[in-house]
């Protein structure tokens, strides 16, 4: 049965990870070792076999350790009142009533009198 000291493990002001998240990067540490060089240069080779045979992971892969990540970017606009056009039907003006095309051959009488 649950009880108020078992939901609240922790004293108040004070963290469960007071250390944080750990500084050290275990697979960096373990490719820097040079028991493990050679190893190493088998998955770079095997990566860079997989890019030249087309492997776009890989060389996605390659392109990432080496130049970086493309950085993300995202544009936010102010937002508009206007209407979203996302189909273009013909015959609906983009304020969404209907038009008419006035046909070629019919000519304006009113200009003659």
């Amino acid at each position: 049965m649950a009880n108020e000291k078992n939901l609240k493990p922790f004293k108040k002001g004070k963290s469960g990870n007071p250390g944080g998240r750990p500084k050290w990067k275990h697979i960096t540490e373990m490719l820097k070792n040079p028991e493990n060089q050679k190893k190493l240069a088998e998955v770079v080779n095997v990566v860079y076999e997989r890019a030249l045979e087309g492997d776009m992971r890989a060389v996605e892969f390659i392109a990432d350790r080496l130049e970086g990540r493309v950085a993300t970017r995202l544009s936010v606009e102010k937002p508009s009142d206007e209407p979203i056009k996302v189909f273009d039907i013909e015959g609906l003006d983009f304020d969404g009533r209907p038009t008419a095309a006035i046909p070629d051959n019919i000519t304006d009488d009113s200009s003659d009198s």
